[in-house]
């Protein structure tokens, strides 16, 4: 059993939010079943961006997310990388579908269906259009 796990889960994990009692509840679940968390290549970059913020912002250390990173290796995510053609038709048209300007979400998107499995996720508005074009993406709430 998989699923995948947008970026934005992790982050409410490792740092204290509003959102992190949900992520870590359903993230026990996950453990508990014995699911494999898998995630698109870009997520590391999607956290180093977050981190980086924190550390301008100084709400972090730079040793408090070298910390950060040693926690999220204890996740044992499975990540996948990019194929410049098996995958960029599909993130194209998903992320067309999704009505957004960026595609970094439909990585997650095409990569659970991929894996004939779902995107678990903390954006609201991801979710909603997600799932009013039938697309496998479940919010965490």
């Amino acid at each position: 059993m998989s699923v995948v796990v947008d970026a934005n889960v992790l982050v409410a994990l490792l740092i204290a939010d509003e959102h992190q009692a949900a992520a870590s509840a359903q993230v026990e679940q996950w453990f508990e079943a014995g699911e494999q968390l898998h995630a698109p290549a870009v997520l590391p970059y999607e956290i180093a961006n977050v981190l980086a913020r924190l550390v301008f912002e100084e709400a972090f250390t730079q040793e408090e997310v070298d910390d950060i990173w040693l926690d999220l290796a204890a996740f044992d995510l499975q990540l996948h990388p990019f194929a410049l053609t098996e995958n960029g038709p599909a993130i194209a048209r998903v992320t067309t579908q999704l009505r957004r300007r960026h595609a970094t979400a439909s990585t997650y998107v095409c990569l659970a269906q991929r894996l004939e499995t779902t995107l678990w996720t903390l954006d609201a508005a991801l979710a909603r259009n997600a799932s009013n074009v039938g697309l496998p993406v479940k919010l965490i709430d």
